[in-house]
């Protein structure tokens, strides 16, 4: 049995395979704020969804940037009580198998390019658009190395602009990330309904994705997270075709397919 996790700012999934192809359970449930008090809810949940049967083989993602030798989260704004804590050796310790961690926009962007909308593209951008901003390239399937991960939400699009919860200004994440839209429009993402607002937030993420255009190349850029649902892809499109002015054309923006799962079906490709 493959035991599988996606570890975000606000909730993580968690699932088991027992063919590493496909997903047997999974469930949802709130990330702890408290680095053991999170362990503990993964090992309870894993039990829970494998019936107590062994595992063997574990991976998933986490919310932030890791260390160069994929141990730890080394920093984020949103689960701080995670940070240079040792994820990898606990999980090690605890199911007595190998660990394969990731930061969690990596494992979702390999799930999209490999099984969702991204699959048959070469290199594929996906960005994920949730409490925070993340972002990753992958090349034929693969994720390419780096120092510490790519973190296109932290790009500066307005100099010295909004407040960013990791103590910068004018960042992506702080104009696009669902844990500012109360303080920027007075009410959570899910209960906006103003167009003129999803607009802005759309004007705002072309920008973005202009940067990370010139930047990778892509064949095709992924939206994935729960913002991305509220988003309104033709105005996006169309943001970024005026601005992108470089390029004879611009990629085309699709929204994930394999939705809360890219994550999960990410981590069974690491587990390969």
């Amino acid at each position: 049995m493959f035991l599988l996790f996606d570890i975000g700012g606000t909730n993580m999934r968690i699932a088991v395979s027992a063919d590493g192809q496909t997903l047997k359970e999974t469930k949802t449930v709130p990330t702890p704020k408290n680095f053991e008090q999170g362990i503990q809810t993964i090992k309870q949940t894993a039990n829970e969804l494998s019936n107590g049967e062994k595992i063997t083989g574990t991976a998933g993602g986490i919310a932030g940037p890791i260390d160069k030798e994929k141990t730890c989260l080394a920093k984020s704004p949103h689960i701080s009580g995670w940070i240079n804590k040792p994820l990898k050796t606990e999980l090690e310790r605890i199911f007595g198998c190998k660990v394969f961690l990731e930061n969690d926009t990596a494992t979702g962007g390999i799930g999209e390019a490999v099984k969702g909308a991204g699959k048959g593209m070469q290199v594929v951008a996906y960005i994920a658009l949730g409490t925070g901003v993340g972002g990753k390239r992958v090349i034929d399937g693969t994720i390419p190395e780096d120092s510490f991960n790519f973190e296109p939400g932290h790009q500066i699009i307005v100099p010295d602009g909004n407040l960013c919860n990791c103590g910068g200004k004018g960042h992506l994440e702080a104009y696009i990330g669902g844990s500012y839209f109360e303080k920027i429009y007075g009410q959570k993402g899910e209960k906006i309904n103003d167009p003129e607002i999803w607009s802005e937030i759309s004007r705002f993420l072309a920008i973005g994705l202009v940067n990370t255009t010139v930047h990778w190349s892509p064949d095709i850029i992924v939206l994935g997270g729960s913002v991305s649902k509220s988003i309104p892809l033709e105005k996006v499109n169309t943001y970024l075709k005026e601005f992108l002015t470089i390029y004879p054309a611009a990629p085309q923006v699709v929204l994930g397919t394999l939705h809360d799962d890219a994550g999960l079906y990410g981590a069974l490709e690491l587990l390969k």
